[in-house]
């Protein structure tokens, strides 16, 4: 079996290629079970940041709306001011005038 040098170095030299291409295999499984892992996280990711996004496309829906809104309600706040005011002064004149009666 072992009759010179030589064919202990071919043993010697099938044992290390054997555990290289173990240890290739390995890193390779290990390696892309990485890479699958990373490719979820980033799928996750993704789909959270296109929550967030539609999210903000309702929310800067909602703001135009309302932003045109924004004009007539200050109108209306306006008038109702307006009124009232008008009120104030009709309800401070009749005081006067009733004291100026007495």
């Amino acid at each position: 079996m072992l009759e010179t040098s030589q064919d202990i170095w071919w043993l010697v030299f099938a044992f290390v290629t054997l555990w290289v291409g173990v240890f290739i295999g390995w890193s390779i499984f290990y390696l892309t079970m990485i890479l699958r892992d990373m490719k979820k996280i980033t799928g996750n990711v993704k789909q959270k940041l296109d929550t967030i996004d539609q999210i903000l496309k309702i929310f800067k829906g909602k703001a135009e709306k309302g932003a045109n809104y924004l004009p007539i309600l200050l109108s209306g706040v306006g008038k109702v001011y307006d009124h009232l005011s008008k009120k104030k002064v009709k309800k401070a004149a009749k005081k006067t005038k009733v004291k100026s009666k007495k």
